[in-house]
């Protein structure tokens, strides 16, 4: 697919997964030269005085525990470190976040405009592609950015550990897997109580919701090597019981939905938190 042979580690990075030619075309479609692109952002990656770090989430389904990562954006973009969050817009998705702001409408925004005022942007992807065409959709889009230096990769994929570190060396940037386990099941999306989960009063349900998700998100926090887990634990902890995810979330909200009206294409909307 490449000239560049390192290049080519990367269709191969899915055991078993198939690079589709659907996938090529929306690469095609996206990127005119993928391959200059890439190497592009390898050469400018040590000179760019931005950094921002990159997570790359496979579809949430009903019921998965793997929904706490969904707020992992708005606990990184609350320390000040740039966040990109790329992942599909599934009904669990738009569950939690059209209580905000509505996810369907997407409004132009400038990653790197919006990066610089809040730290965060969410790239949640329309699910017209599978979840190994979208795992490389996604990939190949953090790769093509010259200011990536960590992405986090959160799947029940099967990844190629050999080619991932092929990756991390070629183009001097972190990766990191999180596998995750469909079968661990929390309540549906559908039913959460945004309030409890993100406000410092929880009955016993949320206390113990909390305690999972903080868990979660303190894991991968612990990975960028910025904090020790117990940091990452206690600085997780509180921003699930001190509003600051709400706070977040609502600033990101506000700032979607600004653009919606300016564009002429949105209501109002209330936040139910």
């Amino acid at each position: 697919m490449f000239v560049t042979e390192n290049l080519n580690k990367i269709p191969e990075l899915v055991e078993q997964g198939i690079f589709t030619e659907k996938l090529k075309k929306k690469l095609a479609q996206k990127f005119v030269n993928l391959e200059a692109t890439l190497l592009r952002a390898k050469v400018l990656r040590e000179l760019s005085k931005v950094k921002v770090d990159y997570i790359i989430q496979s579809a949430i389904q009903p019921e998965q525990a793997s929904l706490a990562y969904l707020f992992a954006p708005f606990v990184i973009g609350n320390l000040n470190i740039n966040i990109i969050y790329h992942s599909q817009a599934t009904k669990t998705v738009l569950n939690v976040l059209n209580r905000y702001y509505q996810v369907e409408k997407k409004p132009y925004l400038k990653v790197d405009d919006v990066l610089q005022a809040l730290n965060i942007y969410l790239d949640l992807h329309d699910n017209d592609l599978d979840e190994v065409e979208f795992f490389y959709y996604a990939m190949f889009n953090a790769l093509c950015r010259a200011d990536v230096t960590q992405i986090y990769l959160i799947t029940n994929l099967k990844l190629n550990a050999q080619k991932i570190e092929t990756i991390e060396l070629f183009f001097k940037i972190k990766i990191h897997l999180i596998s995750t386990e469909p079968s661990d099941k929390i309540i549906n999306s559908t039913e959460l109580n945004m309030r409890q989960l993100l406000f410092k009063r929880k009955d016993q349900q949320y206390i113990e919701l909390c305690e999972k998700f903080s868990k979660l998100n303190s894991q991968l926090l612990s990975l960028s090597g910025r904090y020790t887990p117990l940091q990452a634990k206690q600085l997780v902890e509180d921003m699930f019981y001190a509003e600051h995810i709400y706070e977040k979330l609502s600033v990101y909200a506000e700032y979607v939905q600004t653009s919606l009206q300016n564009t002429g294409s949105s209501n109002s909307i209330t936040f139910l938190a």
